[in-house]
């Protein structure tokens, strides 16, 4: 039996999602800080998910765009990606994480190193760089941009693309 082009759309992202929502799971997440600590010298990819305050994620994106992402290069960290979420058409299983913010977007992005140590040390200076203490600070004026962060250490599999 074929499926209709929405249809297979619908399952596809469904079986994403749930894909997407057990990865992020507690075990999971303890199975990769593990990893990771076990790790020392293997790739470290960190997905940060940031759910903005009201009418604060153009801000967010404002940021990114014209100050962190620079900033995260300068001091060693490599931008892999950036997504903004959507609510699909329909409930779905990825929509939980929608619905844990009251469906609305959020910025979703991923960043690496190549092992934990360097990440931990790029990540400090980040923070204590002035250039970026100043654009945060300013970013702030009328208020803080990000209600919350979620994060969750990833380590690639052997068999995938990515090292």
């Amino acid at each position: 039996m074929r499926l209709s082009k929405p249809l297979r759309t619908r399952a596809i992202s469904s079986i994403l999602g749930l894909l997407f929502f057990s990865f992020m799971t507690v075990n999971a997440q303890d199975k990769l800080d593990q990893q990771a600590s076990h790790s020392p010298t293997q790739t470290v990819y960190e997905l940060r998910i940031y759910y903005p305050h009201e009418g604060k994620l153009e801000g967010i994106i404002s940021r990114f765009r014209n100050h962190t992402t620079g900033l995260f290069e300068k001091h060693g960290f490599t931008n892999v990606g950036y997504w903004v979420t959507r609510p699909g058409e329909k409930p779905s299983f990825a929509d939980a994480m929608l619905a844990e913010n009251g469906g609305k977007e959020a910025l979703l992005y991923i960043v690496s190193f190549p092992n934990m140590e360097t990440r931990n040390t790029a990540w400090d200076s980040f923070v204590n760089d002035p250039e970026w203490i100043k654009v945060y600070e300013e970013s702030r004026v009328n208020g803080p941009l990000v209600r919350e962060i979620e994060q969750v250490f990833m380590n690639p599999t052997d068999f995938s693309d990515l090292k």
